[in-house]
C-alpha cells in the first residue's frame, strides 16, 4: 500500500510543470487522479482508471463545476484537491496596465482559486470527508517584481483566500493551505533562466545556488496532502531555496 491508495485527487493545471509533476508524484504514490487543464480537449482515461484529463478553464464557474460533478460521477468522492493552475508572468509596467490585463490575472488566479476551493469544499462535505485543499501561490503573494502587479495582486489574495477558506472550513475538518514556489524551472520558465545574467543572478539571491524543480514543490504538496498534516491549515510553505531567509548586502 501506499500513501494515497484509494485517494481520489484533482490537480488543476496538471498539463506541465509544477501540476506535471504533482500528478506524477501522486500517481507514484497509489492515487486515482483527475487533471483538469484548459490546454486539453473534452475528457480522456487513460485506460486503466486511475488518470483522466478533464478539459476546464478554471475561471469559468460552469466548468468548474461540471469537471467536479464528473469526478464523483466516476470514483465517488474528492478527497484531495491541488490547485496550480494560474496566468503566469510579467505583464506591464503599472501605469500602462490595461483593464483587461488586469481582468485576465485576476479571474484566472483568484476568481479561480474561489471556483476550486469552493467546488471541492463542497464535494468534501457532501461526502463528510476530512479532505484536503492546497494553493500553489508563489513567492509574489509576499512580496512584488516589476511590471508584474496584477499577478503579484492576485497571488497575494490567493494567500489570504487561503487563510480565509482555512478558517470557514476547519470545523468540517478540511485543510486549507498554500505551497509558494520561488524560481522553479519549468517549460514555461527554462528559456527565461538559460542566461548567464539570470545564472549569475541565481547564485547571488538564491542560498541554494539555482532554481528548483517541479518535483521540489510537488514533495511540499504531498506532505500537506497527508492525514499526519491534519492540524495544520490557514498557512504557507515556502519552497524557494533560501530566498526569502536571506538579506542581500
Amino acid at each position: 500500500m501506499t500513501r494515497f491508495s484509494g485517494k481520489v485527487v484533482v490537480v488543476t493545471g496538471g498539463a506541465s510543470g509544477i501540476g506535471a509533476a504533482t500528478v506524477a508524484a501522486f500517481l507514484g504514490e497509489g492515487a486515482r487522479v483527475a487533471v483538469l487543464d484548459r490546454a486539453f480537449s473534452g475528457t480522456k482515461d487513460n485506460g486503466d482508471d486511475m488518470l483522466v484529463e478533464v478539459a476546464c478553464d478554471v475561471s469559468e464557474e460552469g466548468d468548474v463545476e461540471t469537471a467536479f460533478d464528473g469526478v464523483v460521477d466516476r470514483w465517488g468522492a474528492v478527497d484531495v484537491v491541488v490547485h496550480a493552475a494560474a496566468a503566469l508572468g510579467s505583464s506591464a509596467p503599472f501605469h500602462e496596465l490595461s483593464l483587461a490585463t488586469w481582468r485576465k490575472y485576476i479571474d484566472v488566479n483568484l476568481t479561480g482559486s474561489f471556483l476550486i476551493c469552493r467546488a471541492a469544499a463542497n464535494r468534501m462535505m457532501t461526502g463528510c470527508i476530512e479532505g484536503r485543499i492546497i494553493l500553489v501561490g508563489s513567492v509574489n503573494s509576499f512580496a512584488a517584481e516589476r511590471e508584474a502587479a496584477p499577478y503579484v495582486a492576485s497571488k497575494g489574495g490567493v494567500r489570504l483566500l487561503t487563510r480565509a477558506a482555512a478558517v470557514d472550513l476547519a470545523r468540517f475538518g478540511i485543510t486549507v493551505n498554500m505551497v509558494a514556489p520561488g524560481p522553479i524551472t519549468t517549460p514555461a520558465t527554462a528559456a527565461n533562466f538559460d542566461s548567464d545574467d539570470t545564472r549569475a543572478l541565481f547564485s547571488r539571491v538564491l542560498p541554494a545556488g539555482g532554481p528548483g524543480q517541479p518535483q521540489d514543490v510537488a514533495a511540499a504538496i504531498l506532505f500537506l496532502a497527508t492525514k499526519e498534516s491534519r492540524f495544520i491549515t490557514g498557512t504557507d510553505i515556502v519552497v524557494d531555496g533560501g530566498m526569502f531567509a536571506q538579506i542581500l548586502g
